[in-house]
Formats: C-alpha cells, sequence, structure tokens
C-alpha cells in the first residue's frame, strides 16, 4: 500500500518554511508507516491545483491531505477523475473546536465535504472528543485519527552558567489569542520572582510578522516586559533539529492553552527530558503536570513546583510514559485503520 500525505505549503518573507507544526505530525507518521512496511511520502505543494501532479507521478493507493485547506469542488474535481478511482482520501483536522470556530470557512469545508458524499472520502479529527461530538452532531461517523510522536532529542543538555539567577521558561509555537501566552508570562514572572531568579521567557515568532501589522499576543508581550526586570527572548521558527535543542536548553516548558487537538510541543519536551507544564485540554499528559488556565495563585504555584522538581526521575518518567502509552495506543488506531480500507 502506498501512502501520500500532502500539505500546503508555508512561505515567510518568501521563503518556503521547512518545518512547522504539520509537517512535523505528518512525518512522524510517515516514520512509523515505513517502519511497519508501508511505502509513504510527504509532499507540500503550493495550492491545491498541484495536486494532480503528485497523484500522477506517485500513483498512491491512499491520500492523506493534512488540515483543511483543499477546497470541496477541487477535491470532488480529483476524486471524479478516472486514473484515481480507487484511491483512498482523508482529510485530517488538525484543531480542537476552538481553533475550527476561530477559521471562516472550517465547518462549511467539513459540511462540503460530507456534501461529496463519496464512500473513499474520509474525515479524521486528531482530537477523540471531536470526533465522538462532531459524529453526533453532523450525523456521520468521522474517523479518529491520532497523532504519532516518535521520540527525537538533542544529545545533550547545557549546563549554563546563568543557573542560579536566571529561570528559563519555553512557551514556544504560534504567537496566537487561545494559546495564552501573556497569561502565561505573567505567572512565570511571578514565581521567578518568588524564587528570586530573572525569568527568560522563550517565545517563537512568526518571521513575517512586520511592524505596521502587529501580531497583537506578541506587542502585549513585549510591553508586559519592557520595565519588568525580567527578559522576553523571541526565536524565529526553527527547523526541528534546532529546535529540539533550543527545548532541552529550558529549565521547564508551559502549554496552558485554551484549546489543542494533541500539541507536539509537549512532545517535544517529553524527548528531550524536560518538564512542562499544560492545560487540562493536552488530555494525555499526567495530572500532576496540569494547571489552570485563569487561576493565577494556582498556577504559579504549579511553577514554583515543576520548576524544583525538574531533574526528578520519577517526574520525568512519568511523563514519558504518558506519551508512550498515548503513541501504543494511536499506532494500533492507525494500522487498524489502514487494514480495513
Amino acid at each position: 500500500m502506498k501512502i501520500l500525505f500532502i500539505l500546503k505549503e508555508r512561505f515567510y518573507n518568501n521563503t518556503n518554511v521547512k518545518s512547522y507544526g504539520l509537517i512535523n505530525s505528518a512525518t512522524h507518521i510517515h516514520d512509523f508507516l515505513e517502519f511497519m512496511g508501508y511505502e509513504s511520502k510527504v509532499v507540500t505543494v503550493i495550492d491545491d491545483n498541484f495536486i494532480d501532479k503528485e497523484l500522477y507521478y506517485y500513483r498512491p493507493d491512499v491520500v492523506i491531505i493534512e488540515a483543511l485547506w483543499v477546497r470541496p469542488q477541487k477535491l470532488k474535481e480529483l476524486m471524479e477523475l478516472r486514473r484515481y478511482h480507487n484511491i483512498k482520501w482523508v482529510i485530517r483536522i488538525h484543531s480542537d473546536i476552538g481553533y475550527l470556530s476561530a477559521e471562516t470557512y472550517a465547518l462549511k469545508y467539513i459540511n462540503d465535504y460530507l456534501d461529496l458524499k463519496k464512500n473513499n472520502l474520509f474525515i479524521a479529527p486528531n482530537n477523540k472528543n471531536l470526533c465522538k461530538y462532531l459524529s453526533h452532531a453532523l450525523y456521520h461517523g468521522f474517523k479518529y485519527l491520532p497523532n504519532i510522536v516518535r521520540g527525537k532529542a538533542c544529545c545533550h543538555k547545557h549546563h549554563r552558567r546563568d543557573y542560579w539567577i536566571e529561570m528559563h521558561v519555553g512557551c514556544l509555537g504560534a504567537l496566537r489569542i487561545l494559546k495564552n501566552q501573556v497569561f502565561q508570562a505573567l505567572c512565570a514572572m511571578e514565581a521567578a520572582t518568588r524564587l528570586n531568579k530573572i525569568l527568560c521567557f522563550h517565545i517563537t515568532i512568526d518571521p513575517k510578522i512586520k511592524d505596521d501589522v502587529p501580531n497583537p499576543v506578541l506587542r502585549n508581550l513585549e510591553e508586559l516586559f519592557k520595565n519588568s526586570g525580567h527578559k522576553l527572548i523571541k526565536h524565529v521558527w526553527q527547523e526541528n533539529d534546532k529546535f529540539q535543542h533550543l527545548v532541552r536548553d529550558m529549565d521547564i516548558g508551559m502549554q496552558l492553552s485554551f484549546s489543542e487537538s494533541f500539541n507536539i510541543v509537549s512532545a517535544d519536551f517529553i524527548y528531550n527530558r524536560t518538564p512542562i507544564i499544560v492545560s487540562d485540554t493536552v488530555t494525555w499528559m499526567p495530572d500532576e503536570l496540569k494547571a489552570s488556565t485563569w487561576d493565577y495563585d494556582s498556577v504559579v504555584e504549579k511553577i514554583i513546583e515543576v520548576y524544583q522538581k525538574r531533574k526528578s526521575w520519577f517526574l520525568l518518567r512519568k511523563m514519558r510514559m504518558s506519551l508512550d502509552k498515548h503513541n501504543y495506543i494511536a499506532q494500533g488506531i492507525w494500522l487498524e485503520f489502514l487494514k480495513n480500507l
């Protein structure tokens, strides 16, 4: 069986970005499927007009479209070409309902795909609850196809000279309101102050951001840190290997998002043996590492607790076991799905 993952290219400042969330997600699953004996390939295209070329040369049995970007009419056109009649098509949804509700046409695309009434088309959220509730709401059997994350970590953890005076917190990922970064920064500041340390709050920024069209989250973070005595450290989005080194250099991570469907950043922290605090939307993480998205005091206390236990073998092992359990279940789901196609 030949499986083709297709993603839409991203360009920042006229540069093709080689590593971002969807590519990383697809690549992890591609690697697992190849390990299991499937033939698989991950490609990016400029837009849906370039899908036909990739299909023609690769001749896949299964096409997996990552995210909601292919126009329903274009999908219909491709599916009805005689040479592609035997292909099984999968549209994977990588957001929970919070992010979907912020995308004007997300649910319209889903309904339009359903209106095609194609038996060889599967719509597959990567979040189990979203899959369940969409199935009930839209009277359709959506397929749950979760993320699989195969570990990749840098080889060593740097020993910083600033250990006694600075606390490095990584709140990495896209700067979006639903990611809740400003609240996390404010709590991390208070935690650092109570620990008598200078906070170094690390974020990743989109290189296409221009001063005349500012990102409101970035702008407010900059203002928050301006006179605080703490440091906001900005990293342009990096290739995956460099990103792993960045994660490895953090003391702890934070991902107190209002909405998540999986959260690959948390998995990166786990593989790099760096504890990370998450919201309860990251359902697969242990409860000891979950915190509120709104209760300042409880979050500050959780940051201090996890920071002080950041080298705990028990804590690191518990994180890893939670991720391994998720991966074991997810791998079984993928293999069962492909077996039944």
